[in-house]
């Protein structure tokens, strides 16, 4: 099993709603080998939303845009300013779906991730999200982020 490395500042015990980069799922496909991960450590940050506008067929009705925003943070106890801002830059044709990823809960009873309800049926919904979690892997940044300053709070705290 090889190690990685991983460049990022450890989190702060103080969460606070801090800023996030807004990056469309196709700059981490195209520059980022599909690994959100990669883009977290080029950018030095730990608060990211995916955008995805895409059209989909609905059955009985004709193409519907959606302005899909994945949120994936490590420093924002409450998602509300996110959604501000996901709501913000959707365009006005588009239906606006957001999830969070509270990365910072991960490995607790508390995680978990959080989809907004927007009435188009719980499968599409779904379906969307994890269309972004899946192609930016999104998992593999968060356990690997996760693990990697879980493993030096431990080991900080032994050298005291």
């Amino acid at each position: 099993m090889s190690l990685l490395t991983v460049s990022l500042p450890m989190p702060d015990s103080d969460i606070s709603n801090n800023s996030a980069h807004f990056v469309p799922l196709s700059v981490i496909m195209d520059q980022h080998a599909g690994q959100l991960l990669t883009y977290m450590q080029e950018h030095e940050t730990r608060n990211v939303v995916i955008t995805l506008p895409v059209r989909i067929d609905v059955a009985g009705k004709r193409k519907q845009p959606f302005f899909v925003a994945v949120g994936v943070t490590f420093d924002f106890e409450t998602p509300e300013a996110l959604v501000d801002e996901v709501e913000r830059q959707c365009p006005n044709d588009h239906l606006c779906l957001f999830a969070w990823v509270p990365a910072h809960l991960f490995g607790s009873e508390d995680f978990g991730i959080a989809i907004d309800e927007i009435r188009v049926g719980e499968n599409l919904q779904n379906g969307l999200v994890g269309e972004v979690i899946d192609k930016a892997a999104v998992e593999q940044a968060v356990t690997t982020l996760a693990a990697s300053w879980q493993g030096k709070c431990y080991v900080d705290k032994n050298l005291h």
